[in-house]
């Protein structure tokens, strides 16, 4: 089980359900919307975790810049789908082992799999088996969910020290969204996870005059948190928020939404991040939904209400 440190300066939103009994409740669409962290109890996800462990975690080796930015997010496809490779003729004793035309591909498998074709195959179906559990899931966890976008996302590189933040797509349309995470390493994923985003702007809403940010993209505010208030990606050293600590055994299964949970990688190397898309009227309370807890939270400043108390 994930080893749970609870701050009590957080309020307690973590929650630990398995898989029958979100069945057995028909889902937890109700506790994601609310903005609980989910871990899914009793369950791993059966692949081969040794097989991301023998990848090749330094992307300086991706010596084209553009393709090394692409290598740090990956979706799936870059595994399972696009065009096969062609292999090295024995009469050819120079070049890679596989030759992909796509050169994303290429360089997942000249540097990430150190041109082993025996490693971009066990790669190949560990993910394809993990993707297979995590849909299936999804299908548990939101079976009145109907997807009109869904991104695979993987991360298979080093994580250190990542700043504190909330999850945005810039732009401010009004729909709904579902993340399920995965550990896909052979050591525990660690997180930080702190308040709540309308929680947190509500506290400095006065202070840092938010109100300016009123009818606008949400996630424009949530930009502005992250970069001049917590530091963004280069210093993090200027936040100091209070935090529950969260270490995620391989394999483990958690349902989050980003949006409203802030968090931290603090240490993690190979894991999945599934992302679907739906409309805020599959959702099982549409008024819960992103946009709408930013709107009112200022209608509620605008009014005089205070903030909400500190947890007890």
């Amino acid at each position: 089980m994930a080893r749970i440190d609870r701050h009590p300066d957080v309020k307690d939103y973590v929650l630990e359900l398995s898989l029958v009994e979100i069945a057995a409740r028909g889902g937890l669409a109700d506790l994601f919307e609310q903005g609980h962290l989910v871990l899914i109890r009793d369950y791993r996800l059966p692949v081969d975790f040794g097989a991301f462990a023998a990848m090749e975690k330094d992307l300086d080796l991706v010596l084209e810049p553009e393709i090394r930015r692409r290598v740090k997010k990956l979706t799936t496809d870059a595994f399972l789908d696009g065009e096969p490779p062609v292999r090295r003729s024995r009469f050819d004793r120079d070049g890679p082992a596989l030759r992909f035309k796509d050169p994303l591909r290429q360089a997942i498998f000249d540097v990430l799999c150190r041109g082993d074709a025996q490693l971009f195959e066990a790669v190949k179906t560990a993910l394809r088996r993990a993707q297979d559990e995590i849909v299936r899931i999804f299908g548990i966890c939101f079976p009145t969910y109907r997807p009109f976008r869904f991104i695979p996302s993987i991360r298979l590189t080093q994580t250190f020290f990542e700043n504190l933040h909330w999850d945005n797509h810039s732009i401010d349309d009004d729909f709904h969204q579902a993340r399920i995470f995965a550990n896909l390493d052979t050591r525990p994923r660690i997180w930080h996870i702190s308040h709540h985003s309308d929680d947190y702007i509500r506290q400095i809403y006065e202070e840092q005059g938010l109100a300016r940010f009123a009818g606008k993209d949400p996630n424009a505010l949530l930009e502005f948190i992250h970069a001049d208030l917590l530091g963004g990606t280069r210093r993090t050293w200027m936040e100091a928020l209070p935090k529950h600590k969260v270490a995620f055994d391989p394999g483990e299964v958690w349902v989050g939404e980003s949006r409203l949970i802030s968090h931290q990688i603090y240490y993690g190397e190979a894991a999945m991040v599934f992302m679907w898309f739906m409309r805020t009227s599959d959702m099982a309370c549409p008024e819960s939904r992103f946009n709408a807890r930013f709107a009112a939270v200022h209608d509620a400043m605008a009014k005089g209400d205070r903030p909400n108390p500190p947890p007890v």
